[in-house]
């Protein structure tokens, strides 16, 4: 039997009966259609060109739909959330401080799991971005003081040594330093496990938050209780060996004090950008908290917690929680803080009738993403059920092409232990990150957009399975039928 599509430049030879019967049989058969074969390139190549198009616009078509609900926190019950952090420069890595210990995200907020510390009160929890794994510290409520994790959660050990007060409201690790709020004012320690007073001695602090300045870095504590008469924010530095001073110029001087952001700069901002928010209003500052001005666009709500894109000084995003009961919400600013307008699509509206919604914001946390940042939000319910919920905010203003420094980067020196207020060394500011090639970047977008997990996984199967049908198809036809 001669092989179908197989031709021969030897002369004819004499045919038999029987051979001549087999040519007729044979001869029977269809011709190869290769024009079938171009049919399945073409479509497979539209079918590609419709899942590129589609793995493309996908990232945007989830971002633009608001908050989603994020994985559940297993075992938190009727607990609360307390605060969310994403860890420095790695914007995948989560921590959530609730009521039943810390929980840790890996994929960016989407999922969440119980770390090794639970079934404890935690108020903050804070990362060291120097070590690798990283570095957790939790600071406790009631007496628990502050513990350390140095495995990436799986373990953890006290790191109180020293704590003047071990009801540890606020963290803020920066090089070489940690800076811890207490029930009973400011300590610091310079190597996570001892600790000395740093002032503010009988006030409750609830924020604290340390800005790359020269000589040496600037501290400012914000308190929360009791109420004082000459102001509620404080600064320390930039002189070594300084007193805490209240700051007054343009905040107002009864206000308690919720929490304390600072922004990255860039080209156009020389000057870590400030936002504090208080029981009174909430305060911008461009000049390094020299002046403050209120912001507008907040009607009728208390904002109480503000975090700044780590990337752009212009974009922050900030929460109120209503004081616990019905009401709060999620707020944007694209100027710095100046003008907030409401940012609550996709948060629960369900409510009492008569009720404001319920979207009890109590902590925001935002990582840069490529090519939108991810938002996340503790939401916390005055009738339980506390979550996070997510998003990927496709409607963020692009960043400033090469930001310069981050309010989260200095060096703190710990003050002699009778000491009020403390000295620091010198700030330091970090090097840009690496930014990818254009073509590098276009090529690693592309490949990162068709094989990306898990949001278009289904598109990639289907790619993945068209592209074996073609190749398979593609053997039969030349090596069984033969070429045309």
């Amino acid at each position: 039997m001669i092989g179908r599509g197989v031709r021969r430049r030897s002369p004819t030879p004499r045919l038999t009966d029987a051979t001549r019967i087999g040519i007729a049989i044979i001869s029977t058969e269809p011709p190869p259609r290769p024009r079938r074969l171009r049919r399945w390139v073409a479509f497979a190549a539209l079918a590609a060109t419709a899942l590129l198009v589609t793995g493309l616009s996908a990232p945007a078509a989830a971002a633009s739909s608001g908050w989603t609900t994020a994985g559940p926190l297993a075992h938190l019950g009727g607990g609360r959330i307390w605060q969310v952090v994403f860890a420095p420069q790695q914007p995948a890595l989560a921590a959530a401080a609730t009521d039943n210990g810390v929980y840790l995200s890996s994929d960016g907020g989407q999922t969440w799991s119980l770390s090794g510390l639970r079934g404890v009160g935690v108020w903050t929890v804070a990362f060291d971005p120097s070590t690798s794994p990283q570095t957790i510290y939790a600071g406790l409520k009631g007496s628990g003081g502050i513990l350390v994790s140095r495995d990436g959660g799986q373990s953890w050990s006290d790191a109180s040594s020293g704590l003047p007060n071990r009801d540890v409201r606020c963290l803020v690790v920066v090089a070489g330093g940690i800076v811890a709020g207490t029930d009973d004012g400011v300590a610091v320690s310079t190597d996570g496990r001892t600790w000395v007073p740093d002032g503010l001695r009988g006030d409750g602090v609830d924020a604290v938050a340390v800005v790359p300045t020269t000589p040496a870095p600037t501290l400012y504590a914000g308190i929360d209780y009791p109420a004082p008469s000459d102001g509620s924010l404080f600064r320390l530095g930039p002189t070594p060996g300084g007193t805490w001073t209240p700051v007054t110029h343009g905040l107002p001087a009864t206000a308690l004090v919720s929490s304390i952001s600072v922004g990255p700069t860039s080209a156009s901002v020389t000057h870590n950008p400030l936002l504090v928010t208080t029981t009174s209003g909430t305060y911008w500052s461009a000049d390094g908290g020299n002046t403050w001005t209120a912001s507008g666009g907040i009607s009728n709500a208390t904002l109480t917690d503000a975090t700044f894109s780590p990337l752009d000084p212009n974009l922050v995003y900030a929460g109120a929680d209503a004081g616990g009961s019905s009401g709060g919400g999620v707020w944007r600013s694209t100027d710095g803080g100046q003008t907030f307008s409401g940012f609550t699509q996709g948060l629960p509206t369900t409510h009492p009738k008569g009720e404001a919604p319920l979207q009890e914001v109590e902590s925001l946390a935002v990582a840069d993403g490529t090519p939108y940042p991810t938002v996340i939000a503790a939401w916390d319910p005055y009738d339980e059920g506390a979550a996070i919920y997510r998003q990927v905010d496709a409607t963020a203003p692009r960043p400033p092409a090469s930001p310069a420094a981050s309010g989260a980067t200095a060096s703190i020196a710990a003050p002699s232990a009778s000491a009020a207020a403390g000295g620091a060394a010198a700030g330091s500011t970090p090097a840009p990150k690496p930014r990818l090639a254009p073509s590098t970047a276009l090529a690693s977008g592309v490949v990162g957009t068709i094989f990306h997990f898990p949001a278009p996984l289904i598109f990639e199967i289907l790619f993945v399975l068209l592209i074996v049908f073609i190749w398979v198809r593609w053997r039969r036809h030349y090596e069984v039928e033969g070429p045309p």
